[in-house]
């Protein structure tokens, strides 16, 4: 009898020593579940199709101006931009709180006011992401967004300086302090010779909002690329859970349909080498946090290694849950009719509902006679935009010069001519000739 409540003893022993071993294995492999976006429904094989890209690669300035005492000098050259970019990452930014204590003089001030760097984004940028480009003291940073950064250089440089972080068009400020060991760096780099070095700029007002531009005339670069075409196949083996059951139907000699049984469905244009993926079975979402959305678009690119040539984001909205990134030319945002100068992705609760880009990457720039083109000041772009038939001033939201891509008649090559752009009720468009006529150059 003791033999074998011993032989039982020693059973029931073994049994828990067994069941503990299988729960520490289940803490230790446990991983909560991330409701950032669901992988399983995104990139489904190990496809690199060109290279992946972190959030300080993806976010860039559009331009940054530089208020003196009396004159605002500004630039977009993108040398100038890193310049700036490199002395900023050196800060450790603390003390980030909101500011709710300004009027429209206040904030105007505090904006465009005098000795101020006026540094403009494209796109609202969230906290959250800005984290990865700049050193926050603060742990818990604002779930917020803002779209330009005004560095105050007013001070002592014995004496901490403030950055504000505003949300333009929201009229929201938030701001934080930087040890004054790095403001001379910033009035010797960047203020103390920016009349000589950039371009001298001219106010215009449209309500509530200022825009700075160019008072003359200046030359720009035309570029002309050979592109060369991804392989699509990239793209159905990254974009559909079972790649090797996907259908395909031609439309004429320049349209494809990829679906599969999930109505999964993914349509290229050869004609303008785009293409255009829909999920129709995720659920669309209004609500979510711009942080989110970067990072769950940021990553789903990463994962088929997608990023070709040099995109920045350019529009974030998250209550649609749309994101778009624009490719740029030395600093300048690319425009093109046919959507092959952008990424662009919209979002469902958890996972990828459209995702539309091109699949052309540049190959090498072809040379060519001449190559500079003439651009018309400020004040021309804006007597265009003027002669707009009922143009509205308070829906100007931005002007700047832009490259505009197109194909030449032998297909061969893209030609990216600058030309000045202007943003009206959340859409850009090329800048009328009064008169009609090419708008390259405003002549």
């Amino acid at each position: 009898m003791m033999k074998r409540m011993e032989l039982l003893k020693s059973i029931l022993l073994s049994l828990l020593v067994v069941l503990s071993l299988l729960l520490t294995w289940n803490v230790w492999s446990y991983q909560p579940a991330s409701n950032l976006y669901d992988e399983s429904e995104t990139t489904v094989e190990n496809v690199a199709i060109a290279e992946e890209r972190t959030t300080r690669d993806l976010i860039q300035p559009s331009r940054f101006l530089v208020h003196g005492e009396v004159a605002v000098s500004g630039t977009s050259d993108e040398n100038n931009i890193n310049t700036l970019n490199s002395l900023m990452q050196e800060w450790n930014i603390y003390n980030v709180q909101q500011n709710n204590s300004f009027d429209e003089a206040d904030f105007q001030n505090i904006v465009h006011g005098p000795n101020r760097i006026e540094v403009l984004y494209p796109a609202g940028i969230p906290f959250s992401a800005y984290r990865d480009i700049l050193t926050f003291e603060n742990t818990n940073l604002p779930e917020d967004t803002f779209d330009r950064l005004v560095i105050d250089v007013s001070g002592q440089e014995d004496t901490p300086f403030t950055v504000y972080f505003v949300h333009y068009e929201n009229r929201v400020i938030y701001e934080g302090r930087v040890d004054s060991t790095h403001l001379e760096d910033l009035n010797r780099v960047i203020v103390s010779n920016a009349p000589a070095i950039y371009t001298p700029l001219f106010a215009y007002e449209t309500g509530d909002r200022t825009i700075y531009l160019p008072v003359e005339r200046r030359e720009y670069t035309k570029y002309h690329y050979r592109m060369t075409t991804i392989d699509i196949n990239l793209f159905r083996r990254a974009l559909f859970q079972n790649p090797e059951t996907v259908e395909m139907n031609q439309f004429g000699s320049s349209r494809d349909q990829y679906f599969d049984q999930s109505s999964n469905l993914m349509e290229v244009d050869r004609n303008s080498n785009t293409l255009s993926y829909v999920n129709p079975s995720a659920e669309l979402s209004t609500v979510g946090r711009a942080g989110d959305l970067f990072q769950k678009s940021r990553r789903f690119v990463n994962e088929h290694e997608g990023w070709v040539d040099t995109y920045y984001l350019y529009d974030l909205d998250a209550m649609d849950q749309e994101i778009t990134f624009r490719m740029h030319e030395q600093g300048l945002p690319v425009f093109n009719d046919n959507g092959a100068a952008e990424v662009y992705q919209e979002w469902g609760e958890t996972r990828i509902h459209q995702y539309a880009r091109s699949y052309l990457s540049k190959q090498f720039e072809t040379p060519v006679s001449a190559d500079a083109v003439s651009i018309g000041s400020g004040y021309d772009a804006i007597e265009a935009i003027e002669s707009i038939e009922n143009y509205n001033p308070e829906r100007l939201q931005d002007v700047t010069v832009g490259y505009y891509m197109t194909r030449d008649s032998n297909g061969s090559e893209y030609i990216l001519d600058p030309v000045w752009y202007y943003k009206y009720n959340d859409s850009w468009a090329r800048v009328p000739v009064i008169g009609g006529g090419d708008p390259v150059g405003l002549e």
